[in-house]
């Protein structure tokens, strides 16, 4: 039986996205998996806690963290404080379990795409944009050019692929029925309260129940917190300022 050990913290805040971005309001994928390969390694944690505050993110992005959650050896726990919609949710799966306020929002599964239309803007001031190209698809989603209905098919077929992606990973991780899974690809919103009834999350609580919780899964009498959120922001910061000296 282990006594003591410590439980990590990391913090998922703002859009997760694959790219490095100077942003306080996104996390990136690769600073999410290194920071998990990092407390996977020492041996003193025992459990993690995911901290979600995030409306989503690129799908791969969601899918590379939600898939390095899944294989980790350590107890996890989703909690979620004041919203973790869309690709926040899928990561939030992944967890062993999932604590979430009952006033957060969680859900807005599914996917979407955003095409600015600015064709007649250009018109407007009197630019012309002539482009070659050598296929037929070769340019979709250039926003100065309407896309043809053969087009929006293929972009409907690519998103709907996606999305059955996702809802195939939370029906696995949470573990629903058919039922369960047509009314969520709507896209839908719940709030906590609601979504611990349907099954998207495990307990209504906030910090404290989610370490009661990986201190009770890690099997562990005492514990001390460790968060990997100073770390990683300072960690931006110097990435940030060695940049501008370069």
């Amino acid at each position: 039986m282990k006594h003591k050990g410590l439980i990590a913290i990391i913090p998922i805040k703002g859009a997760i996205t694959s790219e490095e971005l100077y942003f306080w309001f996104m996390s990136t994928s690769r600073d999410i998996i290194g920071t998990i390969e990092d407390v996977e390694k020492k041996r003193r944690i025992k459990a993690v806690i995911f901290e979600l505050n995030s409306p989503g993110g690129t799908p791969f992005a969601s899918k590379e963290v939600a898939t390095a959650i899944e294989n980790m050896k350590k107890p996890t726990i989703a909690w979620i404080r004041e919203y973790a919609t869309s690709g926040a949710y899928w990561v939030a799966s992944a967890c062993d379990e999932i604590v979430a306020d009952e006033l957060s929002t969680v859900g807005s599964i599914g996917v979407m795409t955003i095409r600015p239309d600015i064709g007649e803007l250009l018109k407007k001031f009197g630019i012309d944009v002539e482009t070659l190209k050598t296929g037929i698809y070769k340019g979709l989603g250039l926003p100065y050019e309407k896309p043809t209905e053969e087009e929006r098919e293929l972009l409907r077929k690519e998103l709907d692929e996606i999305k059955d992606s996702f809802l195939n990973a939370i029906a696995q991780n949470r573990k629903l029925d058919e039922a369960r899974l047509k009314e969520l690809s709507t896209g839908k919103v719940y709030l906590g309260r609601e979504a611990k009834e349907i099954g998207l999350v495990d307990h209504l609580g906030g910090k404290e129940l989610a370490i009661q919780r990986a201190r009770e899964r890690s099997g562990i009498k005492r514990e001390k917190i460790i968060s990997y959120g100073e770390r990683r922001r300072r960690g931006v910061l110097r990435r940030l300022i060695e940049e501008m000296l370069r």
